[in-house]
């Protein structure tokens, strides 16, 4: 599954190596199928010159999921002059996370919600704390996850370019939060002598909490609300700071990639 973003091409990355009988023998399949083409074995336009006259190799990698696909083009020339394509491919499979598990690497967690963001009702609410912190990290912050426990309302502590404290709290929760949960919030922040505040929620805001907050902002606190989409637009622009690269895929010359057939098709006319 890919989450849909453009990908970046790495053009001869040197992870595998498919050699011309393997080509070949996918060539050899395709034509003397009666249902494809249907070539006797003997004709000129079917018999292989047993070179690869032109190749593609690419590894195409998505910067946001690390979702990644291998592609192998040959191109293969045939002693009646025929010119055959074949394109062998291979696809990352998305894996299942376990998101109750707070070690969970974040890299990990933030390119599976990348790809699967509804899975964030799932998560450990610790785990989701974290990687919120995370992303603020790669928004240029100084962001600190306080203790699980007995953290006085406040889930982490940002320092901005400015230098200024942000108390942020978390909530991984299925419905909208409620006016009384900023409420609660404010009076954390006065307790702890934040200036400011970032409410982070995995769903929405009532109009009531909505309304706290602005009027917390304009005569007190200011309080800044983060809802599921637009945490998912931050996660989106985070990931962009830290691109996979053809190392990240898990595929090498040792263990490379298996290959499928994706097309096969002729360039000349029959």
């Amino acid at each position: 599954m890919h989450c849909g973003a453009w990908t970046d091409d790495h053009y001869d990355p040197n992870l595998w190596e498919i050699p011309f009988p393997e080509f070949a023998a996918t060539q050899q399949q395709q034509i003397i199928d009666p249902e494809i083409y249907g070539f006797p074995p003997d004709d000129p336009d079917a018999i292989l010159c047993g070179n690869i006259s032109d190749r593609k190799v690419c590894l195409h990698i998505c910067p946001e999921c690390g979702w990644w696909i291998a592609e192998d083009r040959a191109v293969l020339p045939a002693t009646g002059g025929q010119l055959w394509v074949v394109t062998l491919t291979s696809m990352s499979v998305l894996q299942e996370l376990d998101l109750s598990n707070i070690d969970t690497p974040l890299q990990e967690v933030r390119r599976y919600l990348r790809r699967k963001f509804d899975a964030r009702a799932s998560m450990h609410p610790r785990l989701f704390e974290l990687t919120v912190a995370s992303v603020f990290r790669d928004f240029g912050c100084q962001a600190v996850a306080t203790a699980y426990s007995n953290d006085g309302g406040i889930d982490a502590v940002l320092q901005d370019s400015a230098g200024r404290r942000i108390g942020v709290q978390v909530k991984r929760q299925k419905g909208a939060v409620q006016v009384e949960q900023i409420r609660a919030f404010l009076g954390a922040l006065t307790l702890e002598g934040y200036t400011c505040g970032v409410f982070v929620s995995s769903s929405s805001f009532s109009r009531g909490a909505i309304r706290a907050a602005k009027r917390s902002t304009e005569i007190r606190t200011p309080i800044s609300l983060v809802d599921a989409n637009r945490f998912f637009d931050m996660l989106r622009y985070a990931q962009l700071s830290d691109i996979s690269g053809p190392e990240d895929c898990g595929i090498s010359l040792s263990n490379p990639p298996k290959f499928h057939l994706h097309s096969f098709y002729y360039l000349n006319s029959l």
